[in-house]
């Protein structure tokens, strides 16, 4: 069996912040900006931290930039971790332990992230939920704020860490988003798109990825589809 290369979205596919990032992201930009209009229907779902900056930014007629949004994506790191700590811990998502441990002791299977979060941030939530030793590398939204431009950095990150080449078609992402479908599409990766996120599972057929399940819960299921199909 070819080497496979395993990378997960956070957000909505391992697990549910259930509002905290945005609680946290309000704290900053308040604090920033007198009188801040936060956009209350922007909808992270999929999109990186960089391009969520730059949207509430924009929607409040504030001029932005590449610096300022690292100041900014800095500050909320700080707050996201004090909400977490907090009582505020994410929540995991169904059957998301059994399968990472499962196939982290899989042979010739290998697991990453790609995900739009800052990295700093990413660490915060998965070690709220000690799932951080699973995902020893990734791609973030510290790397791009396009998502499509994560995978070949994941790739590389993945290469080097575990000393193993890997191929196209043994690449998955595996998300919760349209976006995440997209990545995997613009990249000629293969994709599962499970439906525990804010994505309604009809948009996520519409998106066309290659499986769609409801969640991660049925083990032997997945584990055939990422490994075996």
């Amino acid at each position: 069996m070819n080497s496979k290369l395993l990378l997960f979205d956070i957000d909505g596919t391992l697990l549910s912040a259930h509002g905290v990032p945005k609680i946290a992201m309000a704290t900053v930009l308040e604090r920033r900006y007198q009188c801040f209009e936060y956009d209350t229907n922007y909808d992270f779902s999929g999109r990186t931290d960089p391009q969520i900056v730059e949207h509430l930014l924009q929607f409040d007629n504030r001029e932005y930039s590449e610096d300022l949004t690292n100041e900014i994506l800095g500050e909320f790191c700080i707050e996201l971790h004090k909400e977490i700590v907090n009582d505020k811990k994410p929540v995991i998502h169904p059957g998301v332990c059994n399968l990472v441990e499962k196939l982290s002791i899989t042979e010739n299977v290998y697991l990453g992230l790609v995900t739009g979060n800052v990295s700093e941030g990413a660490r915060i939530k998965l070690e709220a939920v000690d799932l951080q030793t699973y995902f020893p590398i990734g791609g973030f939204g510290d790397d791009s704020k396009d998502r499509n431009e994560l995978p070949p950095i994941a790739k590389l990150r993945a290469e080097k860490y575990f000393s193993t080449k890997f191929h196209s078609n043994d690449i998955w992402i595996i998300g919760d988003s349209i976006y995440d479908v997209e990545c995997a599409q613009k990249n000629g990766l293969r994709c599962l798109a499970v439906a525990t996120g804010k994505t309604s599972t009809d948009k996520l057929i519409e998106a066309n990825p290659e499986f769609i399940e409801e969640d991660l819960s049925e083990l032997d299921k997945i584990q055939n589809i990422l490994i075996h199909s």
